[in-house]
């Protein structure tokens, strides 16, 4: 069982890995790439690291290994992905490590456990796009994986390892902070409970702590507040962290799935809840057992548990006290890994040598409900969060095609403006001229082609006729031939 799970393991994360490579290499560049891969990395290390302006769209640990790969293998769309493209990789080895160490190696539960943590395909996506959120869950992944075994090692240096990568998880994504604040304070109880209530034992880690939290608040205050004095906190909403956070992960990871369209959203929270629930009352029987001793929680499930229940917890506090909004879609990614952690804390606590038949069962069921599900919903020509840019080479292409003269002049919408740019930037097409980059859509624009959302249409219809369609929503109109005539005409009085 133990090289089998091996084997299989290998065999999953290599199939996904170069699943994510072939949409690196075929996927377009989306809009929230863009501004990385052209404008950030031309500033310095210390520039990216003091945000060159107020926009979070600078994921700093991404902008600087981008900065690094593009400086080794050029500005290739494949080259700007790459640094989340390896985060994958780093993502199974912390799969591997809390498999590992929760359910050992020959256990029934390894594979479809490994399943469970790559079967969101909302998750997914983010390894294969030049943002911070694919490096941050799987540095976070990684960060959980050392905590469990700090503690149950009792290994002082995994410990410190687990709070350093609960760093970089955040340096790469800011909304992160709530983990790395959950973290640190999990990395002192780790401390207080193998002090046994000698205060000096806990002063020097307690400095050390201190210490690195002052410095890293010190290394990000600058950005912070560059980004407090613009609002840019002031996304999404603030109805509740169920409303707002825990139940559009979920829609988000359902993906369109076939197989669990027909289970409620609210009846797989309520799962998340009772896992959490039966986790905490065994969590509880085992502290009692031991006579309240602090030293005694070391198992994976009371670390798993209690780490996701701080984060959600000092994230509420934070939307309270700082007035900031929940958490939504990818900016409450890494809550997905979080609890895939907890629920392998659940599976690691039953019984080893008992119902070994009925264990079979429910693994081969989570196995087959997980690769159903993920060859229903993984899609390797789309992105749900940047599903309007997924069109851009079919566009170039059709008007590559149908040009006569050079330079094609084309204009779009704002949405959608990024994702050329970063082709008109690198010099992958020559022969196209992009108009500026507009908020409005502008009627007397001297482009001969608009790029557009279909509701728009009517707004251009006066002067522009529609050649192509894009997907269900998204239209190539031309400049109308009386309209080309005039706008030339306008063009030769001005010169």
């Amino acid at each position: 069982m133990k090289k089998f799970n091996r084997f299989a393991f290998i065999a999953l994360l290599g199939i996904i890995f170069l699943l994510l490579l072939y949409k690196a290499r075929t996927l377009p560049v989306v809009n929230d790439e863009s501004p990385t891969a052209v404008t950030y990395i031309n500033y310095s290390v210390w520039e990216i690291m003091m945000y060159p302006d107020h926009w979070p769209n600078n994921h700093i640990l991404n902008t600087l290994f981008t900065k690094l790969f593009v400086g080794l293998f050029g500005n290739e769309q494949w080259v700007i992905r790459l640094p989340n493209l390896l985060s994958f990789l780093l993502y199974g080895f912390a799969i591997f490590r809390i498999n590992k160490i929760v359910l050992k190696e020959d256990s029934v539960f390894f594979l479809p456990a490994a399943l469970l943590f790559v079967s969101n395909p909302y998750l997914l996506d983010f390894f294969g796009v030049c943002r911070g959120y694919g490096m941050s869950c799987a540095l976070a992944t990684l960060s959980v994986s050392y905590l469990i075994s700090g503690y149950r090692d009792s290994k002082v240096s995994a410990v410190w390892i687990a709070l350093m990568l609960s760093m970089l998880a955040s340096y790469a994504n800011f909304t992160l902070l709530v983990f790395w604040g959950a973290t640190s304070l999990w990395v002192w109880f780790y401390f207080f409970s193998k002090s046994e209530k000698h205060l000096r034992q806990i002063i020097r880690p307690t400095v050390v702590i201190g210490i690195l939290t002052i410095l890293y608040l010190a290394l990000i205050a600058n950005p912070m507040i560059k980004m407090h004095s613009t609002d840019e906190f002031q996304y999404w909403t603030s109805r509740g962290f169920y409303r707002d956070t825990i139940f559009p992960l979920i829609g988000y990871s359902r993906n369109g799935s076939p197989l669990i369209l027909g289970i409620s959203s609210h009846l797989i929270a309520g799962f998340i809840f009772m896992t959490i629930v039966v986790n905490l009352i065994y969590i509880f029987i085992h502290f009692r057992r031991s006579n309240y001793d602090p030293a005694s929680l070391k198992q994976p499930v009371f670390v798993t548990t209690v780490l996701l229940l701080s984060t959600a917890f000092i994230n509420i506090v934070q939307c309270h006290v700082l007035k900031t909004p929940n958490l939504h879609g990818r900016t409450a990614l890494f809550f997905y890994p979080l609890f895939i952690v907890v629920f392998v804390g659940l599976l690691g606590i039953l019984p080893v040598s008992k119902y070994g038949l009925a264990k079979k069962i429910i693994a081969f069921c989570f196995a087959f409900i997980c690769i159903f599900h993920l060859a229903g919903s993984f899609k390797l020509n789309w992105v749900r969060d940047y599903w309007h840019d997924v069109n851009t080479f079919e566009v170039l292409e059709y008007l590559e095609n149908m040009h006569t003269c050079e330079p094609v002049t084309l204009k779009t919408s704002w949405f959608f403006y990024h994702s050329f740019y970063y082709y008109v930037y690198t010099g992958k097409i020559p022969w196209l001229k992009l108009e500026d980059y507009d908020q409005s859509m502008d009627l007397n624009t001297r482009a001969e082609y608009y790029y557009i959302f279909s509701e728009d249409l009517k707004l251009l219809e006066p002067a522009f006729e529609p050649v192509q369609k894009f997907g269900n929503n998204r239209v190539l109109v031309k400049r109308k031939e009386e309209n080309q005539f005039q706008s030339a005409g306008d063009s030769n009085n001005q010169n």
